[in-house]
């Protein structure tokens, strides 16, 4: 079936998974702006979260478009023919080449490889742990690694407190939970797995909830000791 032209874009942007990419490239940018990174810099590390975030995103839709297409989400630009499977590789290929270069030009080899890795731990999700019970562990090691890379950006001798680690790790897991539970109900009718599939969805919000805790007492502590 052919592809709209002029459709071709959108379909490309919304394959990103754009509310949560453009979420993450807001959070990220905004926060190496807040360690002080700004001018020629910040674009850069505007570039490589988009790029990172685009490259997930398209890798994510691109493996799941048998389950998608199954499923009839509608809300996939493959599965409404907007976007054919085989158009996703070439911008997958750029963007994760894009990812690379333009992390080690904003973070050094220090923060680019925290970026890289934190892309690639996402990337281990999309092919193979989203569907096991440590669905949650790619959001926690690339979230914990986003802060050496933000940190980096800024300065080589910057590193993040622990506790700004701690809480980014947690915010990572709280993401996957939200992510997932919309989705509770397909994925169980299609026998998918994942740590809210196995827990179920109160239990999952319990976590989200103790976690979030965690959170609230680690900003205290970094607040009462400044």
């Amino acid at each position: 079936m052919s592809v709209k032209k002029q459709s071709r874009f959108v379909a490309l942007v919304l394959a990103t998974h754009f509310p949560q990419a453009l979420a993450m490239v807001v959070l990220t940018v905004s926060a190496s702006w807040i360690y002080g990174q700004q001018g020629i810099g910040i674009i850069f590390v505007l570039v490589a979260i988009a790029a990172g975030q685009a490259s997930i995103g398209w890798v994510n839709d691109y493996i799941d478009y048998e389950i998608d297409n199954s499923l009839n989400r509608a809300d996939k630009p493959l599965v409404r023919n907007t976007l054919l499977q085989k158009q996703l590789k070439t911008p997958i290929i750029i963007s994760l080449l894009v990812t690379v270069l333009s992390s080690l030009v904003a973070g050094g080899w220090i923060g680019g490889l925290a970026h890289i890795f934190a892309v690639a731990s996402a990337q281990l999700y999309n092919i193979h742990l989203a569907r096991t019970i440590w669905s949650w562990l790619p959001y926690a090691v690339s979230f914990g690694l986003l802060t050496v890379f933000v940190t980096q950006t800024s300065d080589s001798e910057l590193w993040p407190s622990w506790q700004v680690v701690v809480i980014a790790i947690c915010v990572g897991v709280i993401a996957h939970v939200f992510n997932a539970v919309p989705d509770l109900q397909i994925d169980r009718k299609s026998n998918l797995g994942g740590l809210v599939v196995s827990l179920g969805k109160m239990r999952s919000l319990v976590i989200a909830g103790a976690l979030s805790v965690v959170i609230v007492w680690l900003v205290l502590d970094l607040w009462l000791t400044r």
